[in-house]
């Protein structure tokens, strides 16, 4: 029996979280193989019967130090017998010491942007002249001429890279991208490309309503949903009988349904958070994202998966390799005047055209179907037990 846990901070809501349940039930499915979760934050009412039947999830300790979480990890890894230990996100703090004391194989799964991205978007959020002008001259520049604050993480990356034996990134380009940035020999870096996976969400619907859906947390400094509402506020009285649905929640609710009572928005519907989004898929003509970084959005490919026709801002290589123009459309980054004449100019397409754009997007999900990325994930696990 392998047995591999992963650490997450909150589980089982987000887009990690649910490559990891695809995992835990593919290995299931597999035989040989039993997954652990070990989480500071559990959402017990989305703990299904059917979920803990594929992985068991214990807590760590929420308010504790450092210290006192890499402690507990510890502890389960001893008492579970864990045989291969998977970061999401996040490097645990001491991770030598609990390779050393326990013999575990660990993996750091990088689940966002490459690490330089993460700078960038703190400059964008810098509110106010100053305080951009500030930023620019402390930090951006610095991170652009490869000194202080890049240097900073490109240390953090590479030791992160050097303490664990797998690295994993979301796709070929970031690997590319990474490899390139930390100057090491690609033919021997243990750099691993390993896409999310498309949820499963039944039969594919072409009969699409007049919706255009996203589906996501709600953190504006991340996902920048105030941007798509603006942009509906110019297509909505353009595209006659459209609406705009909006699937999920989280801490800038309220501030989101502010501003879009704020702009006199009509056709808009805030459905809160869905522990099924299937229908919501099936129905929906177009699913956007106006998001300042995405790692590898899974609201995009699960449209695609769904025949929604995807629109982004091109805001990283993650997105650019989903949306390649014949089963969706990157648009420049954070041109939201473009953005809108693209949603209208997808909304107006004949229905030809239209469904040339769905069947190449369902044609691409076979690249992101959940068996062939936890068959990925199983490969890079048996490779780190047999060394």
């Amino acid at each position: 029996m392998v047995r591999i846990a992963f650490i997450h901070n909150s589980f089982p809501a987000g887009g990690a979280e649910r490559v990891t349940v695809d995992i835990a039930r593919y290995l299931k499915r597999f035989g040989g193989y039993q997954v652990f979760v070990y989480a500071k934050r559990i959402t017990e009412s989305l703990m299904s019967d059917g979920l803990k039947d594929i992985l068991t999830v214990r807590p760590l300790p929420s308010k504790a130090m450092s210290a006192g979480r890499t402690k507990a990890v510890e502890s389960y890894v001893v008492a579970d017998h864990i045989d291969v230990l998977v970061q999401v996100g996040k490097s645990l703090p001491g991770i030598e010491g609990v390779k050393e004391r326990t013999g575990c194989k660990t993996v750091m799964a990088c689940h966002g942007e490459p690490f330089w991205q993460r700078h960038v978007i703190m400059h964008r959020r810098q509110k106010g002249f100053v305080r951009r002008l500030m930023w620019h001259l402390w930090n951006r520049r610095r991170f652009e001429d490869g000194t202080l604050a890049m240097k900073m993480a490109k240390e953090r990356t590479l030791r992160d890279y050097a303490l664990n034996d797998a690295y994993t990134v979301l796709c070929e380009s970031y690997r590319n991208e990474v490899i390139k940035a930390l100057g090491l020999d690609a033919s021997r870096a243990h750099i691993y490309a390993i896409e999310n996976a498309e949820r499963v969400i039944g039969d594919v619907c072409y009969e699409k309503e007049k919706t255009v859906l996203f589906c996501g947390r709600f953190e504006n400094w991340s996902k920048r949903i105030d941007r798509l509402l603006r942009i509906w506020a110019e297509v909505e009285p353009v595209l006659d009988g459209w609406r705009l649905v909006l699937v999920g929640d989280g801490r800038d609710g309220k501030m989101l349904r502010s501003l879009a009572a704020e702009l006199k928005l009509e056709r808009v519907s805030f459905e809160g958070m869905q522990r099924d989004v299937a229908g919501y898929y099936h129905k929906a003509s177009i699913v956007c994202l106006t998001s300042e970084t995405e790692g590898w959005p899974l609201a995009l490919t699960e449209g695609q998966a769904q025949g929604c026709i995807g629109v982004a801002f091109d805001a990283t290589s993650g997105i650019r390799e989903i949306l390649d123009g014949e089963c969706g459309f990157a648009v420049p980054a954070f041109d939201e005047a473009k953005f809108a004449e693209t949603l209208i100019k997808v909304a107006s397409m004949d229905a030809d055209e239209q469904m040339k754009i769905r069947v190449n997007a369902v044609r691409k999900r076979s690249e992101y179907a959940p068996e062939v990325i936890a068959d990925k994930w199983k490969k890079l696990f048996d490779m780190l037990v047999i060394q």
